[in-house]
C-alpha cells in the first residue's frame, strides 16, 4: 500500500499506515518520557492479579486473564488484555484513549534466567518504524485483510508498511474447493467458508490462518451465515426444487449438522430475528420466505410475498422483514409478529440486492436494470429516496457513515453518506474508482461481498474482481489511498481480522488473542497525550498437553552451553518419531532459520544428515546477542511453530590485552 497522510490517530487509528505514521511523529516528544519506562512484576493471570501504574494524571491497570475462567493466562489458548484508564485524581474513566499495544516474548520458558539484549524500548521504536520483517509475537494494533480468490485459496495481506512501501503475504490460506460464500463469527476466532463443489464449509481459524476442518453441509452449500447469539451456522443449499431446496443448521460448539429444513425452489438468502428466535429462508422460485422456528428447528410458516424474491432483510427498529421482488418490482414490508404481509412498496422490476444499515434506519435496495438504489425509512415503511448509481448495481455494504454500491458494469464504486438521507430532498451519490477494470470483465462474481469496512476506520477495503488488487479507500477522499496486490490471486471478495484493541466499556480498552508460547511477556502500551510508554509484564504458562508427542520431536545433542561472537558454532539434532521414539534418517527437506533478536541477522539454512539419524547446522554467529533457532521439516510434518525452539546467547568476544 502507497504511504498515507494521517488526519489525527482518534480519526483513522485502525488504519496501519496512518497509526504507524502519527507515531512514529510522535518519537520525539515520547523521547523523554522513553527515558523513564519502567517494568513491573509479570502477572500470570486472575482477578487479583492486576499492574498499576500513574503518571501525569493517568491511572492504568493492566490484567491479562484467560478466556474461559482458570488461574492463568496459558500457551495455545485464548486470552484477554484489559487496560482500565482513569483520571488519578477523581477516578474518572478516560474515553477515546487509542493505545497502541504489543506483546512479545522477554524471556523463553526454557531460558528463564535469560537476560534480554534489546529492551522493550527499543523494540517499540522497531515496531513503530513499521519496518518489514520486525514484528512482536502479538501485534494489537493491526488487522489482516483476507481475500477471497477464484482458485482454491485465501489469501491474507499484513498491512503494515515497510520502509519501501511494500505490502506482505503474510499466509495462504488452501482450501478443499473454490469458495463461494463466508461468515465470521463476532470474536474473530473462525471464519466459516462455504464450498458447493464438495458440499462442505470449511472452518478457518483466524489466529493461525489454517483450515481447521471441514464440516458436511448438504447439497451445494452456498450462503452462510450466523444468526445474531451465534449458537447456529445456517447454510443454503442452493437446489432446485421444492423436494430438496432448504437450509442445513450447523451447531458451531460441536461443528455438526444438526438439522436439514426444508423450504423451497430456488436461490436462497438468509436473515434473522434479532433476538436469534426466528430464521427467515426466501425461496426465489417459489416467491416465498420460509419462517423457522430456531428453537425447535422447525418450519412455522411460509409466506407467499411475490413471484421472484431476490432481496430479504430484516430491521430490529421496525422489528419487520423487507422481501424484494426483482419481477414485480416491489419492496414487500411483513411484520414479524404476526408474520403477516403488512405493506407493498411499488418501484420498478429489476430490484434485487437489498440490506438495513448499522443504525436500522434504513433499508436500501440496488435494481441492477435501471441503476438506481432506493432508500426506504423503516420507521415509516415510506420510499424516500431514488438515486442514481453505476451500470448494473449488484452489491450494497454499509459502513457507519456510508452506503457503498457496487456495480458490475463500472469499475468505480458509489457512496451515499446515510446522513444525506435524513436531510435532504434530492441524495446524489459520489464515486471512486476502485481500479480500471469493470467486474463484469471478471466472468465469475461471488455473493460475497466485494467491500469490506476497515475495522474502527471510516475507511473500506475494495477487491476489484478483474484484477489481483485490493483498495484501500478512506472515506472522505476523493480517490483510494493505495492498494495491496494480491500475488496474482484472481480476489472475490474480502474480509479482515481484527487484531485490535477496542474500548469496550468507558475507560476500558480490551483485546482478545491466542497465546502463541509460554514465556514472560513484555506488554508495551503506549498512548499519545498524554505521552506515555509503559511496559507491563505477563506470564504465560506452558500447557503440557501442547508438548505430548503427538508429532515429531526435535532432540538437541550437545547443546551449546555457550558462544562467543564470531566463532564457529556446530548444532546438533534428531528428528524422532513420536510413536516409535526413533530417529527419522535420510530427510532432504530439513531447514534451520534462526535469528539475532528481535529480528536481526535473519538467515534460513538447509542442513543435512551426518549419521544415524543426526542433522547437523554449522554456522558463525557473527555479532553477539540473543539466539533464536527453529527447526522444520514439510516431509516429517514438522513446522516453524514456535513451540520447538532453542535459544543461544553469543557473548562478545574478550579482549586480549598485550
Amino acid at each position: 500500500m502507497s504511504a498515507v497522510t494521517g488526519r489525527g490517530v482518534p480519526t483513522v487509528r485502525r488504519a496501519l499506515t496512518s497509526l504507524f505514521a502519527a507515531l512514529v511523529s510522535m518519537m520525539a516528544g515520547i523521547s523523554a518520557v522513553v527515558a523513564s519506562e519502567t517494568q513491573t512484576a509479570p502477572v500470570s493471570g486472575g482477578l487479583s492479579s492486576v499492574q498499576t501504574m500513574v503518571r501525569d494524571g493517568v491511572s492504568i491497570e493492566f490484567r491479562a486473564l484467560p478466556e474461559k475462567g482458570g488461574d492463568a493466562v496459558t500457551e495455545g489458548r485464548y486470552a484477554n488484555v484489559e487496560f482500565r484508564i482513569t483520571d488519578a485524581e477523581t477516578g474518572n474513566p478516560i474515553s477515546g484513549i487509542y493505545p497502541a499495544v504489543w506483546l512479545d516474548i522477554a524471556k523463553p520458558w526454557e531460558d528463564p534466567d535469560v537476560e534480554a539484549t534489546v529492551s522493550c524500548r527499543e523494540r517499540v521504536e522497531m515496531y513503530m518504524q513499521g519496518i518489514i520483517g520486525v514484528r512482536p509475537q502479538v501485534d494489537l494494533n493491526s488487522y489482516f485483510v483476507l481475500v477471497m480468490n477464484r482458485d482454491k485459496t485465501i489469501t491474507v495481506i499484513d498491512p503494515i508498511i515497510g520502509v519501501a512501501g511494500i505490502t506482505k503475504l503474510y499466509a495462504k490460506i488452501n482450501l478443499d474447493a473454490v469458495p463461494a460464500d463466508w461468515a465470521k463469527a463476532r470474536d474473530e476466532k473462525f471464519i466459516y467458508v462455504s464450498m458447493p463443489s464438495i458440499d462442505q464449509v470449511a472452518v478457518v481459524d483466524l489466529t493461525t490462518f489454517k483450515v481447521k476442518g471441514n464440516i458436511d453441509a448438504g447439497d451445494n452449500p452456498v450462503r452462510v451465515a450466523l444468526q445474531p447469539d451465534e449458537k447456529y451456522l445456517w447454510v443454503a443449499n442452493g437446489q432446485v426444487g421444492a423436494d430438496i431446496g432448504g437450509v442445513s443448521v450447523i451447531d458451531v460448539e460441536t461443528e455438526e449438522k444438526v438439522a436439514y429444513i426444508a423450504t423451497g425452489g430456488g436461490h436462497h438468502e438468509l436473515a434473522f430475528s434479532h433476538d436469534s428466535r426466528y430464521a427467515f429462508v426466501s425461496n426465489r422460485d417459489e416467491g416465498s420466505v420460509s419462517v423457522i422456528d430456531i428453537g425447535k428447528l422447525e418450519k412455522v410458516d411460509t409466506i407467499a410475498v411475490g413471484e421472484q424474491v431476490i432481496g430479504l432483510a430484516y430491521s430490529e427498529k421496525s422489528e419487520a422483514l423487507y422481501t424484494v421482488d426483482g419481477k414485480s418490482g416491489q419492496i414487500n414490508v411483513i411484520d414479524v409478529a404476526s408474520r403477516k404481509l403488512k405493506k407493498r412498496i411499488d418501484v420498478k422490476p429489476g430490484v434485487g440486492p437489498a440490506g438495513v444499515s448499522q443504525q436500522g434506519r434504513w433499508l436500501i435496495a440496488a435494481n441492477t436494470h435501471e441503476d438506481e438504489v432506493y432508500a426506504v425509512d423503516v420507521a415509516t415503511d415510506e420510499l424516500k429516496h431514488t438515486i442514481g448509481v453505476g451500470r448494473k448495481p449488484y452489491q450494497i455494504t454499509f459502513s457507519r457513515a456510508f452506503v457503498y454500491v457496487r456495480s458490475l458494469g463500472s469499475e468505480r464504486v458509489d457512496m451515499i453518506e446515510i446522513n444525506h438521507l435524513n436531510t435532504l430532498e434530492r441524495v446524489v451519490a459520489s464515486s471512486f474508482a476502485a481500479g480500471a477494470a469493470a467486474p463484469s470483465k471478471a466472468g465469475d462474481i461471488s455473493l460475497a461481498s466485494a467491500i469490506s469496512e476497515a475495522p474502527g476506520e471510516a475507511a473500506v477495503l475494495v477487491v476489484s474482481p478483474a484484477e489481483s488488487t485490493v483498495y484501500y479507500y478512506m472515506e472522505g477522499m476523493n480517490a483510494p489511498m493505495g492498494n495491496f496486490r494480491n500475488y496474482g490471486h484472481r480476489p472475490r471478495a474480502v474480509q479482515v481480522a481484527d487484531r485490535t484493541v477496542n474500548e469496550e466499556q468507558d475507560g476500558v480498552y480490551r483485546a482478545k488473542f491466542r497465546v502463541p508460547a509460554a514465556g514472560t511477556y513484555d506488554a508495551a502500551f503506549l498512548m499519545e497525550s498524554p505521552s506515555i510508554l509503559h511496559c507491563f509484564s505477563m506470564v504465560a504458562e506452558r500447557d503440557p498437553a501442547l508438548h505430548l508427542e503427538t508429532e515429531a520431536k526435535i532432540e538437541f545433542i550437545d547443546r551449546p552451553s555457550k558462544a562467543t561472537a564470531g566463532d564457529e558454532v556446530a548444532l546438533k539434532f534428531r528428528i524422532v518419531n513420536p510413536a516409535t521414539g526413533e530417529a527419522i534418517t535420510n530427510l532432504k527437506d530439513v531447514r534451520v532459520q534462526y535469528y539475532r533478536a528481535p529480528s536481526y541477522d535473519r538467515r534460513d539454512e538447509y542442513v543435512a544428515e551426518v549419521g544415524d539419524g543426526v542433522y547437523q547446522l554449522k554456522t558463525q554467529l557473527k555479532n553477539s546477542g540473543l539466539y533464536y533457532f527453529y527447526v522444520s521439516s514439510r516431509s516429517s510434518n514438522l513446522g516453524l511453530d514456535r513451540q520447538q525452539f532453542i535459544t543461544l546467547y553469543a557473548a562478545k568476544p574478550e579482549i586480549q590485552s598485550d
